[in-house]
């Protein structure tokens, strides 16, 4: 009732009292502009530090590292260069370049990334970096202890890629977690939501806002946006991100200790009474087990810090102590198990990547990792021997091995040397390519591989280096003449006044040929050929020409019987041996671009008026080729300005880039009828 009476004393003040009235409403103005300005005044504080940050990452898919590229954004925290952004925008970057807020293009390092917060900095070049824009505008930290819900916040970033943006908001909750049933939010095998209770804020963010700051009117950063969940945006509290930047700025990584304990909430049944977490597994000859620690007892204290964890959102807290203690610290855990308490003391361990890094081997038409203590841990085994599988080519040679490898497999042994490590691995190959005797050094070499699957010990031959499908059939030589056609219908005829006809219909002379020569001319019909009547009349006879021409000899002279203008008359033609089928053309394959080329063929020679260049055949999807936009069925005319006459010259070519290391390809290509330049930015092998 009171809200009512207020709001009817209000509205009489507002007709009774209309000066009143006036003095309210230029209350609420000055409100209002100074609200206002102490936006405007967070925005000029932080929104100079915002970049664009772009990315060309690569993943592990079908036995490749397939490349893709990617944006987000980023805040400049230091005046060296620092950026901090997501690990999951820029983490896994091969190339990382940014624009900054004046739109100058600057390129970037990865300095250290840490997937179990999503949390990552890259550094910009300061060579490149202009005067105009020294000393670097940079943003700094704030305290989230002063942050409430309801405080109102600055979304920034550069939302789906495009120029740097500012949304508002407020706060909705300082201890936002995932739902329970919606699944753990994981990078590179880490669970985010482990450490890591966001803010959650209604100041809207799109795909590629990662990485942006959350800002408060004071022009501080209290968060790093992440995630979205609902209407709700999620930021990295500032306390994490100030705490993992200072580590992986001086260090490029953060050390986590490992216990050995799973925890979880306390269980409903428990008495009020207690406080603590509850132990629900403890790993094997972890740390914990070592000291007697078992599941369903209940931690309360751990290196003296009070611990009570009664619901999900408390567990993080929690986490944060036990993986913020120094490596090989030995701590005090005090533990209630039978309503009695006892104190255990254990030596903290590091804690293992959940899972290693990804490689490609070329020869064998896979992608690998190393095994990791973690990683063994979800898989049940007793040790981290062996090579994981972690993608496999359908057209590999691992793929086409008996029984074939597959995702998920082991390797243990390769021509009976132990493969605990990728390193191993590779020794191991190159072993068996040494001893096998062979003429020719690329020819692909048996190895006798041996893998685990489910727990159970296979062996394989895997062909290293096997290029499948490599063969290519000769056919035989076959009369040709240099024509395209379509069918003469039944409905075309009746319109061209040759009802009753069969036949074909010239669209096209393909120039230089020996149709061209004897004077064909787009529009003839051609209803005999040496008095054999063309039986075509439907859609389904357009091979029937064809056929017929096949069966000369090469080298034969043919008369033709056509119909130019409406008026009968005869040519003779030279036919010619069939071009060469085009899987039967010589092809170039750019290993470190990725894309396939082969000569032109006339149908491609009629596409471009030059006469010159390469036709692509194939572009491997995800590789640099691909992800600077060459397509199959592109013509190739020149690169880096040199003119490609033939696949031979194109091949030098592309081996003196390889050579160079060239920092960027450029191709003039042939498309669709119009010509484009595209640029490829590679990261060359021993620059990643």
């Amino acid at each position: 009732m009171k809200s009512h009476s207020v709001r009817f004393g209000l509205f009489a003040a507002l007709i009774i009292f209309s000066g009143t009235a006036f003095e309210t409403a230029s209350a609420q103005d000055k409100s209002a502009e100074s609200n206002q300005a102490e936006i405007d005044a967070a925005i000029a504080k932080v929104y100079p530090a915002l970049v664009r940050v772009h990315v060309v990452a690569t993943r592990p898919s079908s036995g490749r590292m397939e490349k893709y590229g990617g944006t987000g954004s980023g805040t400049i925290i230091h005046p060296d260069g620092y950026v901090v952004t997501n690990h999951h925008v820029a983490g896994k970057g091969t190339r990382i370049w940014c624009r900054l807020s004046d739109k100058t293009r600057v390129d970037a390092e990865l300095v250290g990334t840490d997937p179990q917060t999503d949390l990552c900095i890259i550094k910009l070049n300061m060579d490149q970096v202009p005067e105009q824009l020294r000393p670097l505008p940079i943003a700094k930290f704030g305290d989230i202890e002063t942050i409430e819900v309801g405080d109102t916040v600055l979304a920034m970033g550069s939302p789906a890629g495009v120029s740097q943006s500012v949304t508002i908001g407020v706060v909705a909750n300082m201890e936002m977690i995932t739902p329970q049933n919606s699944g753990a939010m994981t990078q590179d095998g880490e669970r985010v939501g482990d450490l890591v209770r966001w803010i959650g804020h209604d100041a809207v963010i799109y795909f590629g806002n990662s990485g942006g700051p959350l800002v408060n009117l004071e022009g501080e950063i209290i968060g790093v946006n992440e995630i979205g969940l609902g209407s709700l945006g999620g930021a990295i509290p500032a306390d994490i991100a100030s705490y993992v930047v200072d580590e992986l700025i001086e260090h490029q990584t953060v050390k986590r200790s490992w216990t050995g304990i799973y925890a979880q909430p306390l269980l409903k049944s428990f008495s009020k009474s207690v406080n603590g977490v509850l132990v629900s597994g403890v790993h094997e000859e972890s740390p914990a087990a070592k000291v007697g620690i078992k599941p369903g007892d209940v931690v309360t204290a751990f290196d003296d810090v009070p611990i009570d964890v009664k619901a999900r959102e408390h567990l993080p807290l929690f986490n944060r102590v036990v993986l913020g203690t120094p490596v090989g610290k030995e701590v005090n855990v005090s533990i209630l198990r039978e309503g009695k308490t006892k104190t255990v003391t254990l030596k903290t361990e590091i804690r293992s990547k959940a899972r290693g890094s990804d490689i490609e081997l070329k020869s064998w038409g896979v992608t690998v990792r190393d095994l990791t203590r973690r990683s063994v841990i979800r898989m049940s085994r007793d040790n981290v021997d062996g090579v994981l599988v972690s993608s496999v080519s359908p057209a590999g040679p691992a793929a086409d091995a008996k029984p074939p490898l597959r995702s998920g497999d082991i390797v243990l042994t390769v021509g009976g040397k132990s493969t605990s490590t990728i390193s191993d691995l590779l020794k191991a190959s190159e072993a068996v390519a040494v001893t096998e005797s062979t003429s020719k050094p690329s020819a692909p070499v048996p190895a006798l591989v041996e893998f685990e699957r489910d727990d159970k010990l296979y062996a394989t031959v895997v062909e290293i280096g096997k290029e499948l499908n490599a063969s290519k059939s000769s056919a035989a030589e076959k009369a040709w003449i240099g024509l395209s056609t379509q069918v003469l219908t039944r409905k075309l005829a009746e319109a061209l006044g040759l009802k009753g006809k069969k036949g074909v219909r010239v669209t096209q002379i393909l120039p230089g040929t020996e149709a061209e020569k004897a004077g064909f001319e787009k529009g003839d019909v051609l209803l005999k050929v040496d008095g054999e009547v063309i039986r075509a009349e439907r859609e389904k006879d357009n091979g029937v020409f064809k056929s017929m021409i096949r069966d000369y000899p090469v080298d034969e002279t043919a008369e033709f019987d056509i119909v130019r203008s409406g008026a009968a008359t005869k040519i003779k033609c030279l036919l010619e041996a069939a071009p060469t089928d085009t899987s039967e053309f010589e092809s170039y394959e750019d290993e470190s671009l990725e894309f396939t080329a082969r000569e032109l063929s006339r149908a491609n020679i009629e596409e471009v008026e030059a006469r010159i260049g390469v036709y692509v055949e194939t572009v491997e999807r995800a590789g640099w080729a691909a992800l600077a936009g060459l397509a199959g069925g592109d013509i190739i005319q020149e690169v880096n300005d040199e003119p490609i006459s033939s696949l031979e010259n194109l091949e030098q070519i592309m081996d003196g880039i390889t050579e160079r290391k060239d920092e960027f390809v450029v191709l003039f290509v042939h498309r669709s009828g119009q010509t484009r330049y595209i640029e490829i930015h590679p990261v060359w092998p021993d620059k990643t």
